[in-house]
């Protein structure tokens, strides 16, 4: 499986390779954690550089371990925007494998601390867009939830489908179909996932694409709920802020309980207690 993650404008980027593995052990992950946040082990290729030797060289510098590389699990790549580096286009591939033995643990670089961080916990708190998508597909492929079949599409469902999955998803009772169509049309941003020709779970960006933004229908069909599908929506939805938004856009949703834990660990916040959220009751504007 192979994801493509932003817009390839028409400029010269900067190419990276790189090759990271993936540990997992007692239900967690093996992760670095950096000043930046928390990284999977592995890094850039050095010239004439396999993978594996790759991975095998980053695990001695960071954390002073052998490593065994073993199955290619997944790769991506990252059309981006570097402060420092500029345009740049990192491409990484990732492998399951087991760390076999600290090797020396006096030159390993003092700025990465190697932790056995749980799913629950990891999910979407990589630094990398691209690592939060590949810990998902791996968690699923190791707990025999076969990510492969569903196709994710960034745009809004029909409104008879989304009438359907938000019946299916528990989130409340269908809409007028035409003003549901209407929704959907003027959606600023929308992620579908289907397995084969139903719809199981979506999400939109809804706003007026200059200042103010909210997310809203973020939904899974309960069949297919509790499996990391709410996460990838939210991935995608993350990487379109990061893409079409500044520091100064104003981002906001309502949430209800415990979904409000997915949105937190997606960068939003809640209220400081001087500041309230509310909800127009459109009940006495009759």
């Amino acid at each position: 499986m192979h994801r493509v993650f932003g817009e390839k404008l028409n400029t010269n980027y900067t190419d990276r390779t790189g090759a990271y593995l993936i540990c997992y052990n007692e239900e967690k992950f093996a992760v670095v954690k950096t000043p930046k946040g928390f990284f999977f082990l592995g890094g850039g290729l050095e010239r004439n550089e396999s993978d594996t030797e790759c991975i095998s060289r980053e695990c001695m510098e960071e954390i002073g371990y052998s490593v065994n590389v073993c199955e290619k699990i997944c790769s991506a790549e990252h059309y981006t925007f570097h402060r420092r580096i500029g345009y740049f286009h990192p491409v990484q591939t990732y492998y399951l494998g087991q760390l076999v033995k600290m090797e020396n643990a006096f030159t390993v670089e003092k700025d990465h601390t190697l932790m056995w961080v749980g799913y629950e916990e990891l999910r979407g708190r990589m630094f990398s867009p691209m690592q939060n998508w590949a810990l998902d597909i791996c968690w699923k492929k190791l707990n025999g939830f076969d990510v492969d079949k569903f196709v994710f599409e960034n745009k809004a469902p029909e409104a008879e489908a989304y009438n359907l999955l938000r019946v299916a998803s528990g989130i409340g009772g269908a809409k007028d179909i035409e003003k549901a169509r209407t929704a959907m049309e003027n959606s600023l941003f929308a992620v579908s996932v289907y397995d084969g020709d139903k719809l199981i779970g979506s999400g939109r960006v809804i706003g007026d694409g200059g200042v103010s933004y909210a997310v809203t229908d973020i939904m899974v069909d309960r069949d297919y709920q509790n499996n990391g599908i709410g996460s990838m929506i939210m991935a995608r939805i993350d990487e379109w802020f990061r893409e079409n938004t500044d520091e100064n856009a104003f981002v906001m949703l309502i949430a209800n309980k415990p979904a409000d834990r997915l949105y937190s660990r997606n960068n939003f916040d809640y209220l400081a207690d001087n500041r309230l959220g509310m909800l127009r009751n459109q009940k006495k504007n009759k």
